[in-house]
C-alpha cells in the first residue's frame, strides 16, 4: 500500500454537479432512509458510472488502492467503498451503511477482487483457505460508535477508525517489509498505530499467499539491481585516482545507466512500490547520501 492524492486528479462532474446522478441520487436515498421500516436496499447507480471509474483508475495508477497489484489486464476491478453503503459487518442492526456516502469522491478507491470481495485465500502461515475480503468491514476501536445518519458527523468516528485509508494516511508510516519473503509487517509493535495496521491488513487480506509471493519476486528484482549497481560502483572506484582514464568515463556511464534502471522501481505506476522505496530509499541513503 502506497500514499495516494486524490487532488492529483479532478472530481467527476457525474458526482459533484447538481444536475446530473450524484447529488440527486445522494438524496433520493436520504429521503427513502428517512423510512425506518423501508425493506429493500436503496439501488445505487452514480458511483459505478464509467467516468467515476476511469478517473480512479487515472487516480490509483491502473492498481489496486489496498494491494498495489495490476489487474486490469484480467480484471475491470471493484469501485470501492471505504466506508460500505450497504451495511456494516458485526455490528446490532447492520443495516443500512453510510449509504449517504455512496456517491462521495472521497469514499471511492479502486480495488481488486481479491482484497475488495469475499473469496477463499490461503494466507501466510496457515494451511487451510479461509473466506476473506473487506466488503462491508469498517471495524472501530472498541470505544468507537458507527455513524449512523447524514445528521452525524464522520468527523466523531474517525478517532476510532482501524482501517487505513492510502488517500489520509502514509501506510510507509504503518508496514514494512521483510525484504526476503514478501510478508508485510507492521511498523509499529504497540498503540494504534499497530492495531491500524493488524486490523488493514487483515481486512485487506494483504497477506494472502500468491500477493506475498509477489512482492518476493518484486524484491529479488530490486536486490539484483541494486547489486549491478554496486558492481558499477566497485569498477568506477578502482579507477578514482584516474579520473581522465577511458575505463573510468565508461564506468561512469555505465553506473548512470544502472542508477537509473534502479529508479524505474520507483515509477508511481509500477507494482508494490511501498516495498521497493523501503529497499531502495535505504540502500541510496547509505551509499549515496540521497533521500527520497
Amino acid at each position: 500500500m502506497i500514499k495516494v492524492d486524490r487532488q492529483s486528479v479532478n472530481i467527476p462532474d457525474i458526482l459533484t454537479n447538481p444536475k446530473r446522478t450524484g447529488l440527486k441520487e445522494t438524496t433520493k436515498a436520504i429521503n427513502y432512509y428517512a423510512n425506518p421500516n423501508v425493506l429493500k436496499p436503496f439501488k445505487f447507480s452514480a458511483y459505478s458510472k464509467p467516468e467515476v471509474k476511469s478517473t480512479l483508475i487515472n487516480l490509483f495508477k491502473e492498481k489496486c488502492a489496498y494491494c498495489e497489484s495490476r489487474f486490469l489486464h484480467v480484471y475491470s476491478g471493484d469501485v470501492e467503498h471505504f466506508r460500505p453503503k450497504g451495511q456494516i459487518a458485526g455490528i446490532p442492526n447492520p443495516k443500512p451503511g453510510y449509504y449517504w456516502l455512496a456517491a462521495h469522491w472521497d469514499n471511492l478507491l479502486l480495488s481488486c477482487r481479491n482484497c475488495n470481495q469475499k473469496l477463499k485465500h490461503l494466507t501466510v502461515g496457515n494451511t487451510k483457505k479461509i473466506t476473506m475480503g473487506k466488503m462491508d468491514q469498517f471495524p472501530l476501536l472498541p470505544q468507537g460508535l458507527h455513524v449512523r445518519t447524514p445528521n452525524d458527523k464522520i468527523e466523531d468516528e474517525e478517532p476510532f477508525r482501524l482501517l487505513i485509508n492510502p488517500c489520509k494516511e502514509n501506510p510507509e508510516d504503518y508496514f514494512k517489509y521483510d525484504i526476503k519473503s514478501g510478508v508485510i509487517i507492521p511498523k509499529r509493535k504497540i498503540g494504534k498505530q499497530r492495531k491500524m495496521a493488524d486490523a488493514s491488513i487483515k481486512v485487506y487480506v494483504l497477506q494472502r499467499v500468491p500477493l506475498v509471493q509477489a512482492r518476493e519476486r518484486k524484491s529479488i528484482e530490486i536486490l539484483a539491481q541494486i547489486q549491478r549497481v554496486k558492481e558499477a560502483v566497485k569498477n568506477v572506484s578502482d579507477f578514482i585516482d584516474n579520473p581522465s582514464s577511458v575505463k573510468k568515463i565508461y564506468f561512469d556511464k555505465i553506473l548512470k545507466k544502472e542508477l537509473k534502471k534502479l529508479r524505474l522501481f520507483l515509477n508511481p505506476k509500477e507494482e508494490y512500490l511501498g516495498l521497493a522505496r523501503q529497499v531502495i530509499k535505504a540502500f541510496l541513503k547509505e551509499n549515496f547520501q540521497i533521500s527520497i
